[in-house]
């Protein structure tokens, strides 16, 4: 039993470095210095204080660039290889299971990184009718979209390591409503007859090609 839970947490904490790469590691910097987690003496760098300041740092840029829907598709494209190397990492220092044998690497790492990976490209997919109302709207939409998905995060990360099935709910109910959110926005969304890219139903200039949509000029 306590094997499956190691690994839901492993599988939680590289799911979240899917959402934000930094904020899973920092947590488990963080409860290193609780009785309720410890970090294995191969992984007890995470919790040394430079290797959680620049966590840190790390985590302020992508709220940063998430915040800003210019920098964040970029981000969306630049950020899956530290996020693969977050999920990697979280799973092997939750499991352990990291240099003992090159089998063992290649499991997890494969575990690890494909857990982030596929976690990344949905939560981008999610994101994208989000930030596409932020280009349209307000900033304000996007920087409330980036802060909040961190505290979800965070507050997951921290729920797959104290109590794994709580952890495993919340992502479940967090990832279906976000979906289903996502899905919303999609559909107040028409197409633009000239670039093809998705606009605003009541849009009178398409934002992206700038040509007027109903005069078909």
């Amino acid at each position: 039993m306590e094997s499956i839970m190691q690994y839901l947490t492993a599988f939680g904490l590289a799911t979240g470095a899917g959402g934000k790469a930094a904020i899973p590691l920092l947590a488990l910097g963080v409860f290193h210095y609780t009785p309720y987690f410890e970090l294995s003496e191969r992984f007890a760098w995470i919790a040394s204080p430079v290797v959680m300041t620049v966590l840190a740092v790390v985590m302020i840029a992508e709220i940063v660039a998430d915040a800003h829907p210019e920098m964040g598709r970029f981000a969306d494209v630049a950020a899956y290889l530290p996020k693969l190397a977050a999920g990697f990492i979280a799973f092997a220092a939750v499991t352990g299971e990291v240099d003992d044998s090159l089998q063992q690497l290649l499991g997890t790492g494969v575990l690890g990184g494909v857990t982030a990976g596929g976690a990344t490209w949905l939560r981008n997919r999610m994101r994208r009718p989000v930030r596409d109302h932020a280009e349209e709207l307000h900033d304000g939409i996007g920087r409330v979209a980036a802060i909040g998905e961190s505290g979800l995060v965070a507050s997951l990360s921290t729920a797959f390591i104290l109590v794994p099935v709580i952890g495993a709910v919340g992502l479940a109910l967090s990832a279906g409503g976000g979906w289903l959110f996502s899905r919303r926005l999609d559909d107040r969304r028409r197409s633009c007859p000239h670039c093809k890219q998705p606009v605003r139903h009541d849009a009178l200039v398409c934002p992206h090609c700038r040509r007027d949509m109903v005069s078909g000029a």
